[in-house]
C-alpha cells in the first residue's frame, strides 16, 4: 500500500509540473498602439453619433440580409456598396457575414440610394434631430435586453460629390454593424469625423480593421460593458502572442 501510495503521488507531482510548464501566468500588458486601440474601440464601439447611448457592445448575432433601394440605375454606387461588403465579411467571424439579395421581403437590412428630399418625407423619422446637412446616415434597431441588432436603415446621398460617395458608403455600412460613433483622433479612419473634401478615406485604417475583427471575434458578447470588452480583448491579444510565439 505504501509503494502504491507514493507512486501515486509521484505521478501528481509530473503532471503538476506537466500542466505548469504549458500554463502561461504571465498577465498580458497592453502595448502603447493596444492601449489606443482599446480606446478608440470604447469610443466607435460604445458610443453612438446620434441616438440615446447604452454604452454597451451591440452587434448582429446573425447575417445582415442587405436590400438596395434604388430608383434608377446605379451602377457605380451599387459597384461601391458590393466592394464594401466584401471588405467587411474579410474581416469578421462569429457566423456574421452580410448578404446582399433580391428579395426585399427576406431582408433585415436596406442601403437608401436615393436624394434627401425624395427620401425625407417618406421615411421622416430617418431624419429626427438632423438639421444640418449630411451624405449618410445609419440608422440600427436593436434589442435594449440582449443588444442584438435587428435591423439597419442606411442613406446614402446620391448628390453629393462622386469624390465622397465612397467614403460615405464604406463609412455608413461599417456603422451599421454596430460601430455607431464618429471621432476626431486619426484622419486616416472611416470614422474620421471632421471629413472636408481634401480628406476621401475608402480604405479601413491597421485600427480600424482591428476593432472591426474585435467587435465580430466570438468572445465579444452582446451588452459587455467597456470594462468588460476591454478584458476580452485583452484576453484575445494575449491569445495571440501566444500563437505567433509559438510558431
Amino acid at each position: 500500500m505504501k509503494k502504491k501510495t507514493t507512486l501515486f503521488i509521484s505521478l501528481l507531482i509530473i503532471a503538476g509540473i506537466a500542466v505548469y510548464s504549458f500554463v502561461d501566468f504571465e498577465e498580458y500588458e497592453f502595448t502603447e498602439y493596444d492601449t489606443e486601440m482599446v480606446n478608440y474601440f470604447n469610443e466607435v464601439a460604445l458610443n453612438t453619433e446620434y441616438d440615446s447611448n447604452p454604452k454597451r457592445i451591440i452587434k448582429w448575432t446573425e447575417p445582415m440580409k442587405l436590400f438596395i433601394i434604388k430608383e434608377k440605375d446605379l451602377s457605380y454606387e451599387v459597384t461601391l456598396v458590393k466592394k464594401t461588403v466584401e471588405k467587411i465579411n474579410n474581416l469578421t467571424k462569429d457566423e456574421f457575414h452580410i448578404q446582399l439579395i433580391d428579395d426585399p421581403k427576406k431582408a433585415n437590412a436596406f442601403i437608401i440610394l436615393m436624394e434627401r428630399e425624395r427620401l425625407e418625407p417618406l421615411m421622416p423619422d430617418l431624419f429626427e434631430n438632423i438639421e444640418t446637412e449630411i451624405n449618410g446616415i445609419a440608422d440600427i434597431g436593436f434589442d435594449t435586453e440582449t443588444f442584438h441588432i435587428s435591423d439597419a436603415r442606411i442613406f446614402i446621398d446620391i448628390l453629393q460629390p462622386k469624390e465622397s460617395i465612397e467614403t460615405t458608403i464604406v463609412e455608413e455600412i461599417t456603422q451599421s454593424i454596430g460601430l455607431m460613433n464618429d471621432s476626431e483622433k486619426y484622419s486616416n479612419s472611416v470614422f474620421y469625423q471632421n471629413k472636408l473634401d481634401s480628406i476621401i478615406t475608402v480604405e479601413y485604417s491597421k485600427m480600424d480593421k482591428e476593432i472591426i475583427k474585435m467587435l465580430y471575434h466570438p468572445k465579444m458578447k452582446p451588452g459587455l460593458d467597456f470594462k468588460n470588452a476591454k478584458e476580452v480583448i485583452k484576453q484575445i491579444l494575449k491569445k495571440q502572442k501566444t500563437f505567433y510565439n509559438n510558431v
